[in-house]
């Protein structure tokens, strides 16, 4: 029997990306149906009430209105999104660490055919992106505001901001993080997704297992073992291959 075809929205204020994106789309994932093209948020508003698409393929960097804008308009959306952009920014960390999906420009194959087959997986198990969205867009709002994040927890999401998180500890795929005032959590999340969103806060992997706020250490200690030891107390071992790109760290904060 065959199946339904995906139907599929694609958003872009550029026409030719979106002729791009849609001649890849038929030579390389032909179960995609694109029911509709928008050139801004506004339009794909409009699109999405009328079409009702199981998927959106949405670039960020539009002009007037961002792509993210389309979710001040469906705050529990019925349909399954990509991301798509041009550049290696804040913008595509938290889209990782909220588990979202993305395909970068200029396209490629495999990479797109991989996330439509993604997206369609969750779609059809009705996982719906809604609370990854709206972590999403808390953590990119509040990267220019409080710096507080949103971290996926068991029974929910909990806020916290940057400045409080002293150190984060590897859990095979969890991570234990630290705080100043309240206690540890354990986040579904690796340290190397923390590592990638937390690298504009002057946070740094001084060991395989050990990622630090630099706001929080104390002490540095040479020596054939050498560590730091954080506000916390906690004594963290520096990785010999580590080393030296921390102590160009350390120099640069010396006045």
């Amino acid at each position: 029997m065959q199946m339904d075809k995906i139907k599929t929205l694609i958003v872009d204020d550029e026409q030719d990306c979106i002729d791009t994106l849609k001649t890849m789309l038929q030579l390389h994932v032909p179960e995609v149906e694109v029911v509709a093209e928008s050139r801004s948020v506004e339009q794909a508003v409009e699109a999405i009430q009328q079409h009702r698409p199981q998927l959106v393929m949405l670039d960020i960097e539009m002009p007037h209105m961002n792509g993210f804008s389309l979710f001040q308009f469906f705050q529990h959306p019925h349909f399954e999104v990509i991301f798509v952009t041009a550049y290696e920014n804040y913008a595509l960390k938290a889209i990782k660490f909220n588990a979202l999906d993305y395909i970068l420009k200029p396209y490629a194959a495999a990479e797109l055919k991989s996330a439509v087959q993604k997206c369609m997986r969750k779609y059809l198990q009705q996982a719906p992106a809604e609370h990854h969205l709206s972590t999403l867009i808390y953590n990119l709002h509040q990267h220019d505001q409080e710096q507080k994040i949103a971290l996926p927890v068991a029974r929910g999401f909990q806020f916290v901001q940057v400045k409080h998180i002293i150190r984060c500890e590897a859990l095979g795929s969890y991570t234990r993080v630290y705080f100043t005032h309240q206690p540890h959590l354990v986040v579904c999340r690796t340290l190397k997704e923390f590592e990638f969103l937390l690298e504009d806060y002057q946070f740094f992997r001084v060991h395989q297992s050990h990622l630090i706020n630099y706001h929080h250490m104390h002490q540095f200690v040479k020596g054939s073992h050498p560590y730091v030891i954080m506000d916390d107390g906690t004594e963290i071992e520096v990785a010999r291959r580590r080393l030296q790109d921390f102590l160009q760290l350390i120099s640069r904060s010396i006045r």
